[in-house]
């Protein structure tokens, strides 16, 4: 995690004012092995935890669930909507998973069983900073994602090129 703490932004359409919305100056670099116990429940990292003390959102993005600050998760939803590439009927499948979320004392959030079984959760789980948000992927898939990039051949070439 880099940076710390909460900014205030004004939210714009071609320079008019049209709110003020909370943004994070968080972002998530890290990767994270965590168990998921029998009742649902995920501790966070403690590298995370600042940013979702009032609590977070999360929802099913394909092999994975994604969890965001609650700006960002209403940025998405609105870049989502007005990009023209998903139906109504897609975006309200989105939001048909969404959960919303405050932290335990034990800093634990608990994954909806729907959420879970739609996602392949089991009880491990990887949890990896993607920047604005964590996604949370079972263990076993992420290796295998993480074992399909590493054979790419030419990979380690491109990434020395761009870094």
């Amino acid at each position: 995690m880099v940076g710390g703490g909460i900014w205030w932004g004004a939210v714009g359409l071609q320079g008019d004012l049209v709110g003020t919305v909370r943004w994070s100056a968080v972002d998530f670099w890290e990767y994270n092995e965590h168990n998921i116990d029998g009742k649902g429940r995920l501790v966070l990292p403690s590298s995370f935890r600042e940013s979702f003390e009032d609590g977070g959102v999360m929802t099913f993005m394909g092999s994975r669930v994604v969890i965001f600050e609650p700006a960002v998760w209403e940025s998405r939803l609105r870049k989502m909507g007005a990009s023209g590439n998903f139906t109504n009927r897609e975006i309200d499948f989105v939001k048909s998973f969404v959960t919303v979320f405050t932290p335990d004392a034990q800093n634990r959030v608990t994954i909806p069983a729907r959420l879970r079984e739609r996602a392949g959760l089991e009880r491990e789980v990887a949890l990896i900073g993607m920047g604005d948000h964590i996604d949370v992927y079972d263990r076993a898939v992420w290796k295998s994602l993480e074992d399909e990039m590493a054979a790419a051949t030419d990979l380690s070439d491109r990434l020395a090129e761009a870094l």
